[in-house]
């Protein structure tokens, strides 16, 4: 007797990508283009508060280089490579207990903000594990 075999997904051909690849690549372009300004922003802040100088570099890196990866992962996608299909998952779990902990604070721009960052992080979740995109990746 046979063992049934799960329904495999129908290979890409080479140089095309699917609609659900070419948007997973679109979201980490823009949380990464959205962490750089968030750095630049808090760079100036710091700059302009002189108590806080001496975290506000330190802030600042940390942003540009997560902003950096979310970049690698976002040209990774494009190019179809099959290493930055797991590092953009993780970054979109790293969102989602960002946007819950925003929806937790104080005001109505730092729910919004919360909401947002949830929302995006569940829709790269989906498309990165959507089976298109698997079987788009090499």
């Amino acid at each position: 007797m046979s063992e049934p075999t799960a329904p495999s997904a129908t290979p890409v051909p080479p140089g095309e990508r699917p609609s659900t690849l070419v948007a997973a690549a679109a979201v980490a372009a823009l949380e990464a283009v959205a962490l750089a300004a968030y750095a630049v922003v808090i760079g100036v802040a710091a700059l302009q508060t002189p108590d806080s100088i001496a975290a506000g570099p330190v802030v600042v890196v940390i942003f540009l280089l997560f902003g950096a990866g979310l970049g690698l992962c976002a040209r990774g996608l494009w190019r179809r490579n099959r290493a930055a299909r797991t590092p953009f998952g993780v970054a979109q779990l790293f969102g989602l207990v960002t946007g819950y902990t925003l929806m937790q604070g104080d005001g109505t721009t730092t729910h919004v903000a919360g909401i947002a960052v949830l929302v995006v992080s569940v829709v790269g979740i989906a498309l990165v594990m959507s089976p298109g995109v698997g079987s788009a990746l090499d």
